[in-house]
């Protein structure tokens, strides 16, 4: 899945300040189709836009305890698209068993990997479906094409949202944008945090 380890992502949903000030910035991409998913292992549900792509890897997921899907949306004009996680972690996945531990290895710079320019906002509250929860952004950057000998070095920002399993666990929703679609995309980010309904 997208947010699988590290940087390949109903309830009162706090946004960072520069979101909010996007909020009522709304264009073609907010105009979506929303249905109800139900992840693999009835983890949680959620509204997703009903013609973005989906990966869902259920007997992989199944093999290293997480559970989800990764949706894809439009593509910026350079090229780099408009993506959603919706990820449950499970009590005994091998990595991430605890929200501090996802935070530890996801909220900071990871010094086997700097990105010039990167940027890390600091990790705040926040409550999502009346669990109480962790927030934070990155500014990062994609490189289009990528493996190409020239890429191009797009802006992205992210934002990330870490929820607790009730009996263990934790949930990961990650908002992944080109800079250029931001301002479109946040409505649809924001429904999904509204309508997001975890099981566990």
């Amino acid at each position: 899945m997208y947010d699988h380890y590290r940087r390949h992502v109903g309830g009162n949903s706090r946004l960072p300040p520069c979101l909010q000030a996007q909020e009522k910035e709304r264009g073609q991409t907010t105009l979506a189709e929303f249905e109800e998913y139900t992840s693999d292992g009835a983890f949680f549900t959620a509204l997703v836009p009903k013609a973005w792509a989906r990966n869902e890897s259920i007997s992989q997921g199944r093999q290293n305890r997480e559970y989800g899907v990764d949706l894809k949306g439009p593509k910026s004009k350079d090229g780099a698209y408009l993506r959603i996680s919706l990820i449950y972690y499970a009590h005994d996945h091998p990595r991430f068993k605890t929200i501090e531990e996802y935070l530890r290895l996801n909220s900071r710079p990871d010094p086997t990997l700097m990105i010039k320019g990167e940027t890390y906002g600091a990790v705040t509250s926040v409550t999502v479906a009346h669990r109480p929860g962790r927030q934070f952004e990155r500014r990062t950057f994609e490189y289009i094409p990528p493996y190409g000998v020239d890429p191009q070095k797009v802006p992205i920002y992210e934002y990330r949202v870490v929820v607790p399993g009730e009996t263990g666990g934790l949930y990961a929703l990650i908002y992944h944008a080109p800079e250029d679609l931001q301002k479109e995309s946040l409505a649809i980010f924001k429904k999904i945090l509204a309508n997001f309904k975890p099981a566990r």
